[in-house]
């Protein structure tokens, strides 16, 4: 019996894992895109698992449908109140309802929501495991956003949350230090996101991608796709690609994402000052074939991050066949001799340096590049494995549950 049918066996009868994210939707990015996907691998590989998310109903059942995750697997808490609440009073109600007596392992994505005060609640009745992954929303940088929003989540469930989890869900050996850092002594997995494969993309949509876009004919284009967020480190880029472009006017930078706390106005000040509006195309968020045609149409991909857990969207770039160029905000968690894009201190000498050098490297270079990215995302980062670690962590949970060596559980009902 192999190691992920074994898993399954103890998560087989009347267990049932369930997926928790504050969203699903586009513009939740890697959380949700995380839960949802792998939701969906769990379910091909036969657990019994449900998603859970507090979205309108438009913007989910199509993500589902793209993941590959049966409608019926998909439980929708109705939004209450603003959306970046993410708040939904009756969702405890309504899963306590739906689940009865059955044995429940319980996965949170994402900290500082109110989807972890659900988790907390559900962890009190249900006398149940329960797994949380940060999603890099430990690491030193990221707790320096918003301190006096995350020291009141903190002190209202999210500290309880985390310091009585069965399990944190590292992305990589740095994400788990960080995690340590933050004071847990529990146990840390150490298990990374993994990446859909690439769609295929004709040269008449990247043709048309392009005139959409107004990119010239022969321009080579560098792809920034991700939250526009002050923690993306936007400036840096822009700076870099503004002192070389002048050299090399044939690059073009375009900027997929959607807005964080009025930050776009930010970036757009400083595309002015620059001087560098003819080079940077603004193209807003992106999904489904736009997304697509985004990877296909770039020769390079860039994230310039403070701190990252283990982007999705840099996997997604290496599986299109992308070199990457990222700072040491984060570490692919894969040992390789193979090269495969650029990592640089996120300081403005040495990554306009490394930008310089970049945009010099023939179109051959950078395609052999990419595919030795989108070798180690195929190696090491596909659902279906990534899904046989968590079945494989999940059945561990239980049997401490059943051996009693479970920590004691947290009623916050």
């Amino acid at each position: 019996m192999s190691e992920l049918a074994a898993a399954n066996g103890k998560l087989s009868g009347n267990i049932t894992v369930i997926q928790m994210a504050p969203s699903i939707a586009p513009e939740s990015f890697g959380v949700g895109y995380a839960a949802l996907n792998l939701a969906a691998a769990l379910e091909r590989a036969g657990v019994n698992v449900f998603l859970v998310s507090i979205d309108e109903e438009k913007d989910v059942y199509e993500a589902c449908a793209e993941a590959g995750l049966s409608r019926e697997r998909y439980v929708r808490g109705s939004l209450v109140g603003p959306p970046r609440l993410r708040y939904s009073p009756l969702l405890v109600r309504q899963l306590l309802k739906m689940l009865g007596n059955e044995q429940v392992i319980l996965h949170s994505h994402g900290v500082w929501t109110y989807m972890s005060r659900v988790g907390v609640t559900l962890r009190g009745r249900l006398r149940c495991p329960l797994v949380v992954s940060p999603h890099g929303s430990l690491e030193p940088y990221a707790l320096t956003i918003s301190p006096t929003r995350k020291a009141i989540a903190s002190l209202l469930y999210e500290r309880r949350n985390l310091m009585t989890a069965s399990c944190l869900w590292a992305l990589s050996e740095q994400e788990k230090s960080s995690i340590k850092a933050y004071g847990y002594s529990g146990r840390v997995a150490v298990i990374p996101n993994g990446v859909n494969r690439a769609s295929v993309c004709g040269a008449e949509e990247i043709a048309e991608f392009r005139r959409r876009n107004n990119v010239v004919a022969g321009s080579r284009i560098m792809l920034f796709l991700a939250r526009i967020a002050r923690k993306k480190n936007l400036p840096l880029l822009l700076k870099a690609f503004a002192a070389n472009v002048k050299v090399r006017p044939e690059w073009v930078l375009i900027i997929a994402g959607s807005d964080e706390r009025g930050h776009l106005q930010e970036v757009l000040a400083l595309i002015r000052d620059l001087q560098i509006e003819e080079s940077v195309r603004l193209i807003g968020p992106v999904s489904g074939r736009e997304k697509v045609c985004a990877f296909a149409s770039a020769s390079v991909f860039v994230l310039p991050s403070h701190s990252e857990g283990l982007p999705i969207a840099v996997l997604e770039a290496m599986e299109y066949g992308k070199p990457i160029v990222v700072t040491d905000g984060w570490t692919l968690p894969v040992t390789t001799s193979v090269r495969y894009g650029w990592r640089v201190p996120a300081d403005e000498g040495p990554f306009e340096a490394a930008l310089l050098e970049v945009m010099t490297t023939s179109d051959d270079t950078l395609a052999d590049m990419g595919s030795s990215a989108k070798s180690i995302v195929r190696e090491h980062f596909d659902w279906d494995v990534v899904a046989k670690q968590a079945s494989s962590l999940y059945a561990s949970l239980l049997s401490d549950d059943q051996d009693g060596t479970k920590q004691e559980y947290s009623d916050d009902a």
